[in-house]
């Protein structure tokens, strides 16, 4: 049992250090924000901005687009974003912060 016990203490030590080296190494989006001011669209098909908590679509931003985050959801997964609008104006909505990426120039 003392076997057990030691190997058992031993497999929750490494996957605790796995996950905090994941933490480490994956910056979340917010941290990312204070670095970059624009991001990228990477969805290939394009990039639906919601509104209403993402209950209407009201455009799609083509891949590559460039927008400013200028807010996060709590968990993180919804980014409220500012973009160019074909008008010329700045529009603003919700998309998916995981087809975002940071762009430096």
């Amino acid at each position: 049992m003392n076997k057990f016990v030691k190997k058992l203490a031993l497999l929750a030590v490494g996957v605790s250090l796995s996950f905090t080296s994941i933490e480490a190494t994956t910056p979340h989006l917010a941290q990312a924000q204070k670095v970059c001011q624009s991001y990228r669209v990477t969805r290939p098909g394009g990039l639906y901005v919601y509104i209403q908590s993402g209950k209407r679509i009201i455009t799609t931003l083509p891949y590559g687009n460039l927008v400013a985050v200028t807010g996060l959801s709590p968990k993180g997964y919804w980014a409220r974003i500012r973009y160019l609008r074909a008008d010329g104006l700045i529009g603003q909505g919700w998309v998916a912060a995981r087809y975002l990426r940071c762009f430096q120039m």
